[in-house]
């Protein structure tokens, strides 16, 4: 028999990234192919889901998924990005994906009418423009045609698992806000309040589940076999710890991008309130504490930008900044406002401590230490909200395994690191959700998938260091939110 292959599919912010992983975890194959967004001076921010099939499309036959054993496919992609489908499972209008903010007097209104949204979807999620709940309303008031034409509203993930096997099914956590995710049924009284019915909402199964199998119409629209399992799926977030180890046991971990994801995973009940998401166990193996931040890679492509080079530029900056006894510079990396954990759109970012001997190497070692104290700033927060400590931080994502980030995490995080040498760790995660639809949805059968993590420690001169430069950190994102009140 041929060795099975599984495809991970990843429907993100920017592109579609695949994954074509084989049974011991080596990458056959992977792509990434991008699609535009269209912002408008309201807020707006839309998407085509057309574009969403027609990536997907090109993804897959970029891997060649052709010329293989395909045993399954695994969804995960951007939340929450509101896809409206109607019975024929075409979208009725552009995506509005979760940067759009043109909803915001609504989800004042919702907040200051419906109070907390603990009892209404199960955790505290935040009356933001970016969730369904502000954008439903928003669209009951201001597209009435759109209502009543939409057959299912759904992730961008689902909307491309519909093509491929006819099921909208969803995951209870990509569902938040539409959803209620302890009791995992619709949000009945936000839908009433934001004038949708119930119906629109999708039936829900955990993510690693099959939501169904490649029909054969979708076999001859995306090349890949009629029959193939297809995953239900879940959010690149969470794909992301489940490739990088988070829900094998209870760990703490980083997922490294354009902004960071950071948290801490546990065997016990997430406690209500905190600065942070809290994912329960209905909704992945272990319950979760996690936040993202606003600008980590952004950080140092923003400063590459300013120096006129790339972003390798800048990483081989840092690596040759010299040690010095003085305390170097600080930076805070609130470019473009923070989210985890003090969740400030009006915040900026600031050097502190420069001299007139710091030069483009000081500055570059400074950004980088300083996304990944920001990193710390949002896992202490998690250590704070759970009462437990971290003993290792797992670690993945793009430039995870390269010199300059590792030395700047453990300099910055001060206990061991576990790395995983893959970039597109949410890919990872889909291919693994694959090989669990495909085989009851059993999860544990496919740690293999993701290979070995390389365990680094920290020195004992960078764990004498740490605490010291973090209070700095602290000081300095003071500095910043004291000068954004002031202004």
């Amino acid at each position: 028999m041929a060795v099975q292959h599984w495809l991970g599919l990843d429907i993100g912010t920017s592109s579609v990234k695949a994954l074509l992983v084989g049974p011991e975890g080596a990458v056959s194959a992977r792509a990434d192919v991008p699609y535009d967004s269209t912002y408008g001076p309201g807020g707006e921010a839309e998407q085509s889901p057309h574009d969403y099939l027609a990536a997907t499309r090109d993804a897959i036959a970029r891997c060649g998924v052709a010329g293989v054993a395909l045993g399954g496919i695994g969804l995960v992609g951007q939340t929450p990005t509101l896809v409206l489908a109607d019975a024929d499972a075409e979208p009725v209008r552009p995506a509005l994906t979760w940067q759009d903010a043109r909803a915001e007097a609504e989800a004042q209104e919702l907040a200051a009418e419906l109070g907390p949204s603990e009892p209404l979807v199960g955790i505290d999620l935040p009356w933001a423009p970016s969730y369904p709940p502000a954008k439903l309303l928003w669209l009951s008031r201001h597209e009435p045609e759109t209502l009543r034409r939409t057959r299912w509203a759904l992730q961008p993930k689902d909307f491309v698992g519909l093509h491929l096997t006819g099921s909208p099914l969803s995951d209870p956590w990509s569902t938040k806000g539409l959803c209620n995710v302890i009791e995992l049924a619709a949000a009945t009284e936000i839908m009433a309040r934001t004038g949708w019915s119930d119906d629109v909402v999708p039936p829900l199964a955990p993510a690693w589940e099959a939501r169904g199998a490649v029909t054969a119409r979708a076999a001859s629209a995306f090349g890949v076999p009629e029959g193939t399992p297809v995953s239900v799926g879940w959010s690149d977030a969470l794909a992301g710890m489940l490739a990088v180890g988070a829900f094998d046991a209870p760990s703490g971990f980083v997922l490294s991008g354009t902004s960071s994801i950071v948290g801490l995973s546990t065997a016990g009940r997430t406690p209500a309130g905190g600065s942070l998401f809290a994912i329960p166990d209905t909704c992945a193996p272990l319950s979760v504490v996690y936040g993202p931040t606003q600008s980590g890679g952004a950080s140092v492509a923003w400063l590459a930008s300013v120096l006129g080079s790339g972003i390798p530029e800048v990483l081989a900056l840092a690596s040759t900044a010299p040690a010095e006894s003085r305390e170097p510079p600080v930076f805070v990396p609130y470019l473009a406002g923070e989210r985890a954990p003090i969740w400030r759109t009006d915040v900026r970012g600031a050097f502190l401590g420069l001299s007139a001997r710091d030069g483009a190497a000081e500055l570059a070692r400074a950004v980088v230490a300083g996304v990944c104290l920001s990193e710390l700033h949002v896992l202490s927060s998690a250590e704070a909200q759970l009462g437990a400590r971290a003993g290792e931080v797992r670690v993945a994502g793009r430039g995870a395994s390269l010199a300059p980030w590792r030395k700047a995490r453990l300099a910055a995080l001060q206990r061991p690191l576990d790395v995983l040498d893959e970039s597109d760790a949410s890919a990872l995660g889909a291919a693994m959700l694959a090989a669990a639809a495909a085989n009851g949805g059993d999860l544990a059968r496919t740690r293999g998938l993701r290979g070995s993590l390389e365990r680094v420690e920290p020195t004992a001169a960078e764990t004498d260091r740490g605490p010291g430069d973090f209070e700095r950190y602290l000081q300095g994102s003071d500095v910043c939110l004291a000068w954004s009140r002031a202004t």
